[in-house]
C-alpha cells in the first residue's frame, strides 16, 4: 500500500488554470472519489498522478516519495481511462494480462491472475475476443480488470461504469467496494453519479473549476453539504430550497412554510429578520 499526496498543484493550458493551487492527501488503503461536474479538473488530477502530464507548480508524492518528475512507468500506479485505451490488435486476455507480462510473471501466474479478475467483473467468457468484437460496457471491464490484475499500490479509476448497462452497474456499486478493498490499493475513483460517490467512497472529494469545494465522508457531504451548489449534487429526489425569513416566538426560531410555522432546531439566532434559504 501506498498514500498519495498533491501538495499545491497548479496545471494550465494556455490561458485556462484547470488546477488552481490543489492540495490532498489520500490514506494508504483508503478509497476517495473525485466528484463534480464535467470540466471540474478531476481527469486531469488522474493524470498529473499517472505521470501521463507534468504539473506546472506543486508536486505528488506516492509513499511519501516525491514522484514529480519520475515517469509514468516507474510510479506503480494502475490506471483504467474513461476511453478504455486498449491494444486493437490483443485478445481481451492478452490486454489484461499486460502489467503481469511487463513485471515478467510466470505463464501460470499470468493464467491465473486474468482469470480471477475477469471472473469478478463477469468478463471470463469474452477473453478470447479483441476489442472490436466487444460491447463498450466489456471494453470497459476489460480496461479495468487491467487496472487491477497487477495490484498496483495506487489505482485510478476514472469513471470505470461509464458504459456498463444499468442492471451491472448497480451490481458493481455493491462489488467493487470488496474488491477494492481486497487489493488493499490506495483508490482514486472518478464520477458524476452521486450514488456511485456514496457507495463507494471512505472519503468524497467535490471538485469544481479545479478546486475541492468540500472534502469529507459521504455522510458528511449528504447532511451537511458546504454550499448550496454541492447541496443540489446530492440527494434523489433533488433537495427542495426556499426562500424564508426566520422570526422568533415564545417557543423559538421558526420560518413560515406554506402558512405553517415550522421551528428550527439548533442555533439559528444570527439568521431572524436575514433573508435565508431553507433547503428539505
Amino acid at each position: 500500500m501506498a498514500s498519495l499526496e498533491l501538495r499545491n498543484v497548479v496545471k494550465r493550458y494556455k490561458s485556462q488554470t484547470v488546477l488552481d493551487n490543489l492540495s490532498l492527501t489520500v490514506a494508504d488503503g483508503e478509497t476517495l472519489v473525485l466528484f463534480g461536474p464535467s470540466g471540474a479538473g478531476k481527469t486531469v488530477l488522474l493524470r498529473l498522478v499517472a505521470g501521463v502530464i507534468d504539473p506546472d507548480e506543486g508536486k505528488i508524492f506516492i509513499g511519501g516519495e516525491d514522484m514529480t518528475d519520475l515517469d509514468a512507468e516507474f510510479r506503480g500506479v494502475g490506471m483504467a481511462f474513461q476511453n478504455f485505451a486498449l491494444f486493437p490488435h490483443m485478445t481481451a486476455f492478452d490486454n489484461i494480462a499486460t502489467p503481469l507480462e511487463a513485471s515478467r510473471s510466470s505463464q501460470s501466474a499470468i493464467k491465473a491472475g486474468v482469470q480471477n479478475v475477469a471472473k469478478l467483473l463477469k468478463i471470463g467468457h469474452v477473453l478470447s475476443h479483441k476489442p472490436r468484437a466487444l460491447s463498450n460496457g466489456q471494453k470497459q471491464r476489460t480496461a479495468l480488470a487491467r487496472a487491477l490484475v497487477g495490484s498496483p499500490p495506487v489505482l485510478l479509476l476514472d469513471d470505470p461504469l461509464r458504459n456498463v448497462d444499468a442492471k451491472l452497474r448497480f451490481e458493481m456499486r455493491l462489488e467493487l467496494p470488496r474488491l477494492l478493498a481486497d487489493r488493499g490499493a490506495t483508490v482514486v475513483y472518478v464520477t458524476q453519479d452521486y450514488k456511485e460517490a456514496m457507495a463507494l467512497g471512505d472519503r468524497i472529494a467535490v471538485m469544481s473549476q479545479g478546486v475541492i469545494k468540500q472534502l469529507g465522508t459521504p455522510e458528511q457531504i449528504y447532511r451537511e453539504p458546504a454550499n448550496i451548489e454541492i447541496a443540489r449534487l446530492f440527494g434523489d429526489p433533488t433537495i427542495n430550497l426556499l426562500d424564508v425569513k426566520p422570526s422568533r416566538d415564545a417557543k423559538g426560531i421558526y420560518v413560515g412554510l406554506s402558512n405553517v410555522q415550522v421551528h428550527l432546531t439548533g442555533a439559528y439566532d444570527a439568521t431572524v429578520g436575514r433573508d435565508c434559504v431553507i433547503g428539505l
